[in-house]
């Protein structure tokens, strides 16, 4: 019987699903991994090999104590106990080394200037200023965005909540429903775009606030789209 054979059989002899498999299996993975029903159909199909954090938890999940027991091949002589054991010494071997070892995916890391004065989601705060720090980011922070900023209030509140930056792309232009950085004679304001037949106004996610209505006469510029 072929590994993948093994799998099925054992799977199968205590009646569990590929779904319960997989949900036993992810009480032995590390943090971060994970496996799927289709994956496991793939491995007990031949398709695909299972990693090695990925064969431990399915050996542990299967109920096999020793992860070669479930991954040796029957056909022909077979390893005794001492084999098996020596068997399980060097995968440990190997697990030390950087080499063998599955590694964590990487987070690429890049860096964003995020301005020093906060824009309101309040009482509207000054934005357009030179002063940014370069901040570290990693793939949490969207692709698209081009510059952070800092809020001050709670009228974006619950999506936004008072001193968390907001991540945007840098636009003069947006569209109805979009959430903009913007200027409103000479205030910073991060507020949802909306347009209608009385005009534009800038709505607060938090019903407590008005809605700010931009006249003609007003000072109005958009600086970016919040994408994050």
């Amino acid at each position: 019987m072929s590994w993948n054979e093994r799998i099925k059989a054992a799977r199968e002899a205590q009646k569990l699903t590929r779904e319960q498999t997989v949900r036993k299996m992810r009480e032995y993975l590390p943090t971060g991994k994970t496996a799927t029903s289709r994956t496991l159909i793939a491995w007990e199909q031949g398709d695909s090999e299972p990693k090695v954090t990925q064969a431990i938890a399915l050996a542990r999940a299967l109920g096999y104590h020793e992860v070669s027991e479930l991954f040796s091949q029957a056909d022909g002589s077979q390893l005794n106990r001492l084999g098996m054991d020596r068997l399980e010494e060097y995968r440990r071997l190997l697990l030390q080394s950087d080499e063998f070892r599955e590694q964590p995916a990487m987070h690429r890391v890049r860096t964003l200037p995020v301005y020093l004065q906060p824009a309101s989601a309040g009482t509207g705060q000054w934005l357009d200023d030179d002063l940014a720090e370069e901040m570290e980011v990693d793939d949490a922070v969207p692709a698209r965005a081009e510059f952070g900023v800092r809020l001050a209030g709670d009228s974006m509140s619950p999506r936004f909540a008072d001193g968390q930056i907001v991540w945007a792309r840098k636009t003069e232009q947006a569209e109805n429903g979009e959430i903009v950085l913007c200027m409103l004679n000479e205030q910073g304001y991060c507020k949802k775009l909306k347009y209608d037949a009385d005009g534009v106004y800038l709505v607060s996610l938090n019903p407590a606030y008005s809605p700010i209505p931009v006249r003609e006469s007003d000072e109005f510029r958009i600086a970016g789209v919040v994408v994050g």
